[in-house]
């Protein structure tokens, strides 16, 4: 057992410090004590005490007394116990390990039909809006940004500095509206490059937000192929179509400037729902700003159920058992005592 006390108590960190109020059960013990051994003498008077030996070594309320102490002690190592006691190094080793739980790719289309003005100010600042709410919620996971449109890139790879990827998601508006990437929505593409960013990761739980707002008509990978891979890597998809019914308003460029016209929604739930079951997820439809953000927060409720079920999985060694061995170990002692020793015959 002496492994268990090879550092002193007060080195320990405890996870259940509340445990600590039972302590105050040990005055109330200690009080009831008193007063019930005082109540077993009566005073009675004597004109002199001459004629009385010199009092003897009382041995039996000695031992009474001692088997007090026992029990306190007993009871005492039982509460140390219950409060869990772990070495510093273990807790942050948990902590740690929780930390590193849960790595997540959010893949962003910032295709032209993402300008759409049925959301305000458009589709895909209002998603941008939302994610970082989503991302600012989450301050342990390791979050990535994959963007696509008829090609996809990663746009931030998987990080812990929030200030950084809140900076890249705010840049993504500018290379949308830029020349580089001819439009499109690649949807297989994008979920792939996320899915690579995800495969070598050894978090507990690996997830991808795939979000866009129209069908796939480009890039070369089949989207259920890429939901093949991820499925493969233990990675969880879920899928979020933004747009609202019937028609949208979009800007569209003309000699004359810029109008608004009414174009078509066309999102191919069928196929998002299928990426989403494939992997384990699930399928969202947002039709305006706050449809988006209960979608949000209904993932990150579910993500972090996820990781209270793998902090049960990953706990820190135990340092308890010494302490409730001992704890029971004095209990039983005390009871021996008063059972043995300080039996009394009515």
């Amino acid at each position: 057992m002496s492994k268990y006390f090879d550092i002193a108590i007060f080195d320990y960190e405890f996870v259940y410090k509340q445990a600590f109020w039972l302590f105050l059960v040990i005055p109330a013990i200690i009080f009831w004590y008193l007063y019930h051994e005082a109540g077993k003498f009566k005073n009675i008077n004597y004109s002199s005490l001459e004629n009385f030996e010199k009092r003897k070594f009382n041995f039996v309320a000695f031992f009474r007394h001692l088997n007090l102490f026992v029990f306190i002690a007993g009871l005492s190592f039982v509460i140390l116990a219950l409060a869990r006691p772990h070495l510093p190094n273990d807790i942050e080793e948990y902590k740690k390990k929780n930390m590193e739980g849960i790595d997540i790719v959010m893949a962003l289309d910032a295709s032209g039909s993402m300008k759409a003005q049925d959301f305000k100010p458009d589709r895909l600042e209002a998603a941008k809006k939302v994610a970082l709410d989503f991302i600012a919620n989450r301050p342990s996971d390791r979050i990535g940004l994959v963007v696509f449109q008829a090609e996809a890139y990663t746009q931030a790879p998987l990080t812990n500095d929030h200030e950084l990827l809140k900076v890249m998601f705010e840049q993504v508006q500018n290379i949308s509206n830029s020349d580089i990437i001819y439009d499109g929505t690649a949807i297989g593409l994008g979920l792939a490059t996320a899915t690579n960013r995800l495969k070598e990761s050894d978090a507990k739980s690996k997830v991808i937000i795939l979000l866009t707002d129209g069908v796939n008509n480009a890039g070369e990978i089949d989207p259920l192929t890429a939901a093949a891979i991820a499925k493969e890597n233990n990675i969880c998809v879920y899928t979020i179509g933004v747009g609202k019914d019937g028609t949208a308003p979009y800007p569209v460029q003309t000699p004359f400037g810029t109008i608004t016209q009414e174009m078509p929604v066309e999102i191919d739930e069928e196929l998002l729902t299928q990426i989403a079951n494939e992997t384990g997820g699930k399928y969202f439809r947002a039709k305006n700003e706050t449809e988006l953000e209960l979608i949000y927060k209904e993932i990150d409720q579910m993500e972090k159920s996820k990781v209270k079920v793998l902090e049960y999985k990953v706990n820190p060694p135990e340092k308890y058992y010494g302490l409730l061995a001992l704890g029971i170990f004095l209990i039983l002692l005390y009871r021996t005592i008063h059972h043995t020793l300080l039996k009394s015959i009515p």
